[in-house]
């Protein structure tokens, strides 16, 4: 059996980080952006959640995206109201080192 795949579009990421307009941001905010709602993982490993899958790709995106993380396994509550973590993220002033790429892969 061959495992599937989820296209993710960094500049759809980096149009929603600029919609939310804040210079620090959390990895859940960016999600609630992108979907539309966040919802936490409840009981599944790093390894097959979603969201911790997301901010990985945040971090491996994140010279290109203008980002840096400052915080992790930030406490915080989902759309449900269950408790989860996050990661905090800060804008690095005056980047502009996203161009116009293909949808990278999750």
């Amino acid at each position: 059996m061959m495992d599937e795949r989820i296209d993710i579009s960094l500049d759809r990421i980096h149009n929603c980080i600029q919609e939310i307009n804040k210079s620090e941001f959390t990895t859940a905010e960016v999600i609630r952006k992108y979907f539309g709602r966040f919802c936490s993982n409840i009981g599944t490993p790093a390894i097959y959640s979603f969201n911790a899958q997301f901010g990985a790709l945040l971090k491996r995106n994140a010279t290109r995206l203008g980002i840096t993380e400052i915080a992790s396994s930030e406490s915080i509550q989902d759309d449900h109201g269950h408790n989860t973590s996050t990661s905090r993220w800060q804008l690095i002033p005056n980047n502009k080192s996203l161009e116009r790429e293909e949808p990278v892969l999750m």
